[in-house]
């Protein structure tokens, strides 16, 4: 199974997240039927758009790490990791 792309997860997350957000307004500002309704899908979605958003957040940091240690941008102090000479 193929890695959906990180640009496309984030973009679909944020447009979940203001789904939700938009939903939890309509909700709370109406007083029809639909509004307990519409307050239970908005959490939810809003729920699901932030877990979303937060693990392409994360998928992206990871990458630029890895990436990061995979070409050598990092550096190790040589002198803090050896060990001292046995004073």
């Amino acid at each position: 199974m193929k890695r959906v792309s990180t640009t496309f997860e984030t973009l679909i997350s944020a447009l979940i997240l203001t789904l939700g957000l938009y939903l939890l307004n309509e909700g709370i500002s109406n007083n029809t039927w639909f509004a307990s309704a519409s307050l239970i899908v908005g959490a939810a979605l809003f729920s699901l758009g932030f877990i979303t958003l937060y693990s392409a957040v994360r998928s992206v940091l990871s990458h630029r790490a890895m990436l990061r240690h995979a070409t050598g941008g990092h550096r190790v102090d040589k002198a803090a990791s050896s060990p001292s000479d046995g004073a």
